[in-house]
């Protein structure tokens, strides 16, 4: 019994130095379990509406769809929404206290213009595409969030190779797959724009698509893995479907291609309305997009039928007609990348 007194003594001295060393220096983590991700999401600013008519008329929307998805999120795997000052009270009392963090991020889209590569964060210089090839806005952006990343500790490696994260699904296992956008903005042969990837992002194998649009070029809205080596694609007719499928199986040796049918607003190109590969893949969780038809159900069905994760679905009617929906509002990190932005 002596014994056992003084070991727990000792368990809890030693958990006591630990905390009292978190907290002298400034900083206390929150726990991430080793299969969790965390996701992080970028609020709109009430302030970015007061000057723009055609924003405030989003605002509420993408403030809804970013308490929906938290929500799913939430006790899954970490979540934070970064939201400034003048915007926290539109979230409070509709997330949990803790997944707020009170500071600013330039743009709701943040999977493009931070980082990519969860557990080794790569940043490529953001691409113009967005702000009709103005270089020096889509610069401002990134330096927006690189302060942010800065003040968090966060640290990453940089390329100037110009990309939108967007443009980059990977299976955080060493297969990666953008589109030919990747090669035109860099200049680069089929070869070398494989090489540059595998170098860059440490990977094994990779796949270059032709793109399904060709505004932004995003193969996010094109596949997604839902195992290693298990790719989701839309389903596309001939002869774009021969060639994506072709370019699959030729870089990924071994790969299993599972085809969904993806709704497409004919009207809108640009919008990633009934396209439900845009989603998030993290270690245990698939986070899909649905927009509340038989279409997502049974695309859902399928992803689940293929995948030993469990696929949760986020509602993304209201944001989808922006262009992206839930992979493009993600900022994703793991292991010691993502407890940086959790240390407080």
């Amino acid at each position: 019994m002596k014994n056992l007194k003084s070991n727990l003594q000792l368990m809890a001295c030693t958990l006591l130095a630990s905390v009292s060393l978190l907290l002298t220096s400034g900083h206390f983590t929150a726990a991430l379990a080793s299969d969790q991700d965390l996701i992080l999401i970028a609020a709109p600013s009430i302030a970015d509406t007061y000057d723009d008519p055609e924003y405030a008329a989003l605002f509420q929307d993408i403030v809804d769809f970013d308490i929906t998805y938290a929500n799913a999120i939430y006790g899954n795997d970490e979540v934070r929404i970064v939201v400034d000052a003048q915007t926290r009270s539109y979230f409070k009392g509709k997330v949990p206290d803790e997944v707020l963090i009170n500071d600013y991020l330039p743009h709701i889209w943040a999977r493009d213009y931070t980082v990519i590569n969860p557990g080794k964060p790569v940043q490529f210089r953001y691409t113009p595409v967005t702000f009709e090839g103005d270089q020096s806005v889509a610069d401002e952006m990134q330096g927006g969030f690189n302060a942010f990343a800065n003040a968090k500790g966060l640290t990453f490696a940089q390329t100037d190779y110009l990309l939108d994260g967007g443009n980059i699904v990977d299976n955080h296992a060493g297969r990666v797959i953008t589109t030919t956008r990747f090669l035109e903005d860099n200049d680069l042969s089929y070869e070398d724009g494989k090489a540059v990837l595998k170098e860059l992002l440490n990977a094994k194998e990779v796949a270059i698509l032709p793109p399904d649009e060709e505004v932004m070029a995003h193969s996010d809205g094109m596949a997604m893995f839902a195992e290693d080596n298990t790719i989701i694609l839309n389903r596309y007719d001939d002869p774009m479907r021969t060639e994506i499928t072709e370019e699959l199986e030729a870089s990924f040796p071994g790969i299993k291609i599972v085809e969904v049918d993806a709704m497409w607003d004919e009207a809108d190109l640009s919008s990633a309305c009934g396209v439900n590969v845009n989603a998030t893949m993290t270690s245990k969780f698939i986070y899909m997009p649905h927009f509340g038809d038989q279409n997502s159900n049974d695309v859902l069905e399928t992803i689940q039928a293929n995948t030993s994760k469990t696929v949760i679905p986020v509602p993304a009617s209201k944001v989808c007609k922006l262009g992206g929906s839930v992979r493009c509002l993600t900022l994703q990190l793991k292991g010691k990348a993502a407890q940086a932005v959790l240390r407080d």
